[in-house]
This record gives C-alpha cells, sequence and structure tokens, in this order.
C-alpha cells in the first residue's frame, strides 16, 4: 500500500486493516485458550486414573501383607479385627479395579480405555479373581487355622498383578503424555502463526502509516515557510512603493489595485492551507483515540488475568481450608501466609480424629501459578495418605508422601521434574500428651514450661525430588508437651527476606529472637508483631519468596 492512497483515505484503510489484524490475532488466542482448557479438564481425570491405578499396587502389597498376618493371628479378637480392616482394603481394592477398568463415573473417571488398556485389563483378570475369591474365602472363615490354602493363593497371584499393573500404569501415562504432545505442536504452530501476525501488521499497517504523516508534515512545514517567504516580500514590495510614491503616481492606483487583488488570493490561500491544517489535525486526534482505545483494550486483557489469577487464589484457599476453623481447635494460635505473587506456593494441611491432631506447613519449590499447583497436589495427596488410606504415623506419611508426589511427577517416558515441598508435619496426641515431629528439610520451633525457643532439626531430604545414590530418611522425634507449650511451623521465605540497611537476608537467627521477644504475648498480637518485623526489615525490596507460618498453643 503506497504512502499515496494513506494520504486520500487513511481512515478506512487503516480501520479495516486493523480490524483484520486484531480478529485473526483474536481468532488464534482464543483458540489456543480453548485446546489448553480442553487439555486441562482432559489431564485431570488422566492424573485421577493414573493415581487409582498406582494405589492399587500398594493395596495389593497391602492385602498379601493383612493376609499373612491373618494366617498367624494369635487370637480370635486379633483375627477379627484384621479381618475388619482386610475387609475394607479388598472393597476399596475391588472398587478401584472395576472402576479404572469401566471408567466409572462414581469415581470421577469418565471417558474410554484405549483397546490396548483393554487388553491389558483382560490378561489381568485372572489373577485378580483368584486373589479375590481367595480373599472373600478367608473373610468366610472364623479361625486362622483354616485360611492356609486361600493364603498361598493371594501370595501366588501378587506378584503377578502387580507386574501387570505397572504396566497398565505406564501405559495410562503413555497416552497422557502423547495427548499432551500434540497440544504442545498446535500450541507452537498457533504461536508462530500470532507472531507473524504481528510482525506482518507493523510492517503494512504501521510503517507505510507513519511514513504518509511524516511526508504530510514534511509538506506543511514547506509550504508555512514558503508563505512566511512571500509575507517578507510583500513588506519589502510596500517599502520600495513609498519610495517611489511620487514619481510613480498615477501608477499607484493600478499597483494598489492589483495590490488589493494580491492580498484577495493570498488570503484564500491561507484560509484553505488552514482548513487543511485543520482537517489534518482532526485526522492525528483521531489516530490518537484510536491509540488510546487499543490502550484500554491492553488494560482489559491484564485486569481480566489478574481477575483470572485472584480467582485461582480464592479456590486455593477453599481447597486449604479455613484458617479460623484450624485455629480453633487449639487453645490459641495464627496462621502467617503472606504470597509473593497473588498466589502462593507454601500451604498448610490440618487433620483432626478423636485424640489425634495432625498439622503441616509445606513450602513448594518456586512460587506463583506452578508452585500454587504444587500446594493443590500435595494437599490431595495429604488428604488420601492420611483420611482415605488411614496412615497416621508421621514417618510413613512422609514415606508415601515423598512416593506418590515422586510417582507422579516423574513416571515413564516423561523428562524427570526435579520440583518438590519441604515441609514439617506434627502429630499432636492429646491423650498421652506427646508430640511426635517429622521434618523435610524443615524444623519444628518448640516453647516449653521454660519459655525458651527449641529448634527440632526435621531431615536433610525433600519430599519429591529424587538425587541419585541417596537414599532418603525421615526421622521423627517425640515431645513431651503440658497446656500453655507453643509450637511453631514455618516455610523458609520469612528468614530468607532481603532487607535492612545492607540489603541482606532476614536469616532464621533473627526470626528465633524476634519468636523469643514476643513468645508471653497473645498469638494474634505476636502475629501483628511479627509482620511488622517482616514489613521493616524488608522496606522497599521486593518480597524474595512466600511466607508462611503457623503457630499453635496447646
Amino acid at each position: 500500500m503506497s504512502n499515496t492512497n494513506y494520504l486520500k483515505s487513511p481512515k478506512k484503510k487503516l480501520t479495516a486493516s486493523y480490524i483484520i489484524a486484531l480478529s485473526l490475532i483474536a481468532f488464534l488466542s482464543i483458540s489456543s485458550q480453548v485446546i489448553i482448557r480442553t487439555v486441562l479438564s482432559k489431564q485431570e481425570k488422566d492424573a485421577r486414573v493414573i493415581n487409582i491405578s498406582g494405589r492399587q499396587r500398594m493395596l495389593s502389597q497391602k492385602i498379601s501383607k493383612i493376609a499373612l498376618q491373618l494366617e498367624r493371628a494369635s487370637s480370635n479378637r486379633q483375627y477379627a479385627k484384621l479381618q475388619g480392616e482386610f475387609k475394607s482394603v479388598i472393597e476399596l481394592w475391588s472398587s478401584s479395579h472395576y472402576g479404572l477398568k469401566e471408567r466409572s463415573l462414581e469415581l470421577d473417571l469418565g471417558g474410554e480405555n484405549s483397546e490396548t488398556i483393554s487388553k491389558m485389563f483382560a490378561e489381568i483378570t485372572p489373577n485378580f479373581d483368584q486373589m479375590k475369591q481367595a480373599a472373600e474365602n478367608i473373610l468366610e472363615e472364623s479361625s486362622p487355622q483354616y485360611i492356609d490354602p486361600y493364603v498361598s493363593v493371594i501370595l501366588q497371584n501378587e506378584a503377578s498383578f502387580l507386574r501387570q499393573m505397572n504396566i497398565i500404569t505406564f501405559q495410562y501415562d503413555h497416552e497422557s503424555t502423547s495427548r499432551i504432545k500434540q497440544v504442545e505442536t498446535i500450541e507452537t504452530i498457533l504461536l508462530v502463526i500470532t507472531l507473524l501476525s504481528i510482525f506482518l501488521e507493523a510492517k503494512f499497517i504501521f510503517r507505510p502509516a507513519v511514513k504518509a504523516i511524516d511526508k504530510y508534515l514534511n509538506e506543511t512545514i514547506s509550504r508555512g515557510l514558503a508563505l512566511r517567504d512571500a509575507h517578507q516580500n510583500l513588506l519589502n514590495t510596500n517599502q520600495e512603493k513609498e519610495s517611489v510614491e511620487k514619481e510613480l503616481y498615477e501608477q499607484l492606483e493600478k499597483n494598489h489595485q492589483l495590490q488589493i487583488n494580491i492580498n484577495k488570493d493570498l488570503e484564500l490561500k491561507i484560509n484553505e492551507r488552514t482548513r487543511e491544517i485543520q482537517d489534518q489535525k482532526e485526522e492525528i486526534e483521531q489516530q490518537a483515540s484510536k491509540l488510546q482505545k487499543q490502550n484500554e483494550v491492553v488494560s482489559n486483557v491484564n485486569r481480566k488475568l489478574t481477575d483470572s489469577i485472584s480467582y485461582a487464589k480464592k479456590v486455593q484457599h477453599s481447597i486449604l481450608g479455613h484458617r479460623q476453623n484450624i485455629i480453633n481447635e487449639f487453645k490459641d494460635g495464627f496462621i502467617l501466609n503472606r504470597p509473593k505473587d497473588i498466589i502462593s506456593g507454601d500451604f498448610y494441611w490440618f487433620y483432626q480424629k478423636e485424640d489425634l491432631r495432625i498439622l503441616v506447613a509445606a513450602d513448594c519449590t518456586g512460587h506463583g501459578v506452578s508452585a500454587a499447583f504444587m500446594t493443590i497436589i500435595g494437599n490431595l495427596l495429604l488428604n488420601d495418605i492420611v483420611i482415605n488410606q488411614q496412615i497416621h504415623s508421621p514417618k510413613e506419611i512422609l514415606n508415601f508422601l515423598d512416593m506418590e508426589l515422586y510417582a507422579l511427577l516423574n513416571l515413564k517416558n516423561v523428562n524427570k521434574i526435579s520440583d518438590g515441598m519441604d515441609l514439617g508435619l506434627v502429630a499432636i496426641h492429646s491423650d498421652r500428651r506427646e508430640i511426635e515431629f517429622v521434618g523435610a528439610k524443615r524444623p519444628l520451633y518448640f516453647v516449653g514450661k521454660d519459655n525458651k525457643i527449641d529448634k527440632i532439626q526435621g531431615s536433610k531430604s525433600t519430599i519429591g525430588y529424587h538425587a541419585k545414590d541417596v537414599r532418603k530418611q525421615f526421622e521423627s522425634s517425640i515431645i513431651d508437651y503440658q497446656s500453655g507449650d507453643r509450637l511453631y511451623l514455618t516455610s523458609d521465605g520469612f528468614q530468607d527476606q532481603f532487607g535492612g540497611s545492607q540489603g541482606s537476608k532476614f536469616l532464621q537467627k533473627r526470626l528465633i529472637e524476634a519468636l523469643n521477644r514476643t513468645i508471653n504475648y497473645p498469638m494474634v498480637k505476636q502475629k501483628k508483631v511479627l509482620e511488622g518485623v517482616f514489613e521493616k526489615w524488608k522496606g522497599t525490596a521486593p518480597q524474595t519468596d512466600d511466607v508462611l507460618i503457623v503457630g499453635v498453643e496447646l
């Protein structure tokens, strides 16, 4: 498109060009969002299928373990108790198997299995049926002396069942990964098309428009200079006329009339040029108005993105639970949670059953949206391990959480993910006034009757990420407590904050000093003091990381 065309009708041509270009970009953006949302919806079901499939291994091992315990039961009371636990495990194992096989809607596993996975389930059915039948026979027996043949059947089929369930789990993951790669290819193509569209818009719309406006301004300036020179010539002519007035009196009338005509022509030309300049000014103002509207569109898009992340924050809070409901289960307490961005990569978790209370404070890798996803995964895994599987030993909870998080993030045919989480976990036994603590790279701060902070160090291993040739160990510490004792679980965000006069880290030492100074305060006031200390240290520096401190009084 030439500059002349822009000068003749810039409004219509620019409007049409912008509509086409922006419509194309909007179409590509909407298409990308539709694809992403569709894949996220499918990935949620894939993740649940893979999680339940992987859980079948643990359940089948637990069946064998309880069957052996039933065989060796020393009393009818012990045998009856083990039978009840055995029945619960069999029912969960059986319902999970049929749910995976039929993609049960009751387990939120909608969809259909591929032909390959259906064949695999057909191959595993004989082992499953024999183990299930043997388990049902065991449940019918009232004494351990008659169950030996059925236990043997379970043990004979367990290894084959585990091996084939592993193959099915890897196949589920392989199919999920294949779908993700296809969507990534489509996303890449849409991104290339979008960038190409922006490049073409800049080349064929903005660049010609700028050149045309520049040319018109240069022409306007040239015309203004010409008018200034004409005016100066007019003044010179008047001066010469006065000097020869006497000699050219007769000619004066003619010259005077000629001068009047010239002035009229000049006035008409000046008025015409003024109107042209005014028209160009209006066009420039219209272009400025369009640019302002475009800026408003960009602002609206940015606001919508911020609103979406803010809504994600509400979803995250609804999953973590209401803070005051947790604090109400203790004599006093507080939860200080300050995300670096809108949503946090730190999370807290609480569970209570009879005389047992379990409290967790966790710090996921990174911060922002990616870390927030990890908080949801950690919350769901803890619900499954503690509530569904009824595992209440702190060491066992961390071992299962580590195993399931690693399996979820690093299954076969997927590039290894080094993300994970550091956390502290306390199990409070009210009946025997005892605290059992276990940590993954996070400590416990405990305040006893001496009113001093005692730091109990956690394990050096993290949850999820596995370094080569490193065996993880999560050791627990037992602490007796009295009414009025306090305990604190934290992420590393508070102590890692940069600030102060030297721009250095706050460090763990200053955090312990701040807790010691406020140890006799009510915990609500202690929280406010800690917030003030944090803000004063941070000053005008940006927040370094998500901050989480959970403190309770027993």
